[in-house]
């Protein structure tokens, strides 16, 4: 997997789902003096379909009422289906503040047509700037969603968190090991219990799972067996992280 991390940037490359062809052009002009590549799709359909046949995409800007499926339902889809954290805004008209908030459930942002340049280039360089994608080839290790979200994409934020992770989950697997060792089974649930919110942070089941098993009455025979299993997890997930991002300097 390759991680892409977003800025404003020039040739970005912006995904629209926009039914009013009057305001469709309106965008791609403002755009093409930004520098953005602009993709049209006619739908949420279409927009699976791109992702899906492409390397990646900055942004993904689609209207509230998108048939037949609606923005709202595009954003979680790309987000829990295709475990991308590309950054999502929703334009619509006049709204109620309630509905505001819950579209900001869904999205990273509003835009209110009709499309005003200034405003509307404002509100995509803002997203741009603290969004990070994860490009769709598949990861099976690690998700960044969770921390997207938590952060507000907020890039250095989650840097700092996947190098707390790494450090300290590599730390409490020595002394998980040192429990074996020891047959100290209270100290293996203890720290098992300790580390399993660090797997859960990065929406990894498998960790999750095994630490839950540790944790709980297993059999005293089947413990080897698991810390063997979670040991060989964490090392994938760190060799992952290493590989996508090898600024961290993670060992």
């Amino acid at each position: 997997m390759k991680n892409l991390q977003s800025s404003q940037k020039d040739y970005a490359t912006v995904i629209l789902v926009e039914s009013n062809l009057l305001e469709r052009e309106n965008f791609i002009q403002f755009s093409l003096e930004e520098e953005w590549r602009v993709v049209i799709c006619e739908d949420g359909l279409e927009v699976i379909q791109w992702l899906n046949n492409n390397s990646t995409a900055d942004l993904l800007v689609i209207e509230e009422n998108s048939t037949p499926i609606s923005g709202y339902q595009i954003a979680d889809y790309i987000k829990k289906e295709l475990g991308l954290a590309l950054p999502v805004i929703i334009t619509t008209g006049e709204i109620p503040i309630v509905q505001e908030r819950r579209v900001l459930a869904y999205a990273e942002g509003i835009i209110k047509k009709p499309f005003i340049a200034a405003t509307t280039i404002l509100q995509i360089t803002k997203t741009l700037e603290k969004s990070i994608e994860i490009a769709p080839e598949k990861n099976d290790y690690y998700s960044l969603n969770y921390l997207n979200d938590l952060s507000g994409g907020d890039e250095e934020f989650i840097m700092e968190l996947l190098k707390v992770f790494s450090a300290s989950v590599n730390t409490e697997l020595k002394n998980l090991n040192e429990g074996l060792t020891q047959k100290d089974y209270l100290r293996i649930r203890e720290i098992a219990h300790g580390i399993k919110p660090s797997f859960d942070m990065i929406e990894n089941k498998k960790g999750k799972g095994i630490c839950r098993l540790l944790d709980s009455a297993v059999d005293e025979r089947d413990v080897p067996k698991l810390i063997e299993e979670l040991n060989l997890e964490f090392a994938k997930i760190n060799k992952q992280l290493i590989n996508d991002f090898p600024e961290l300097n993670l060992r």
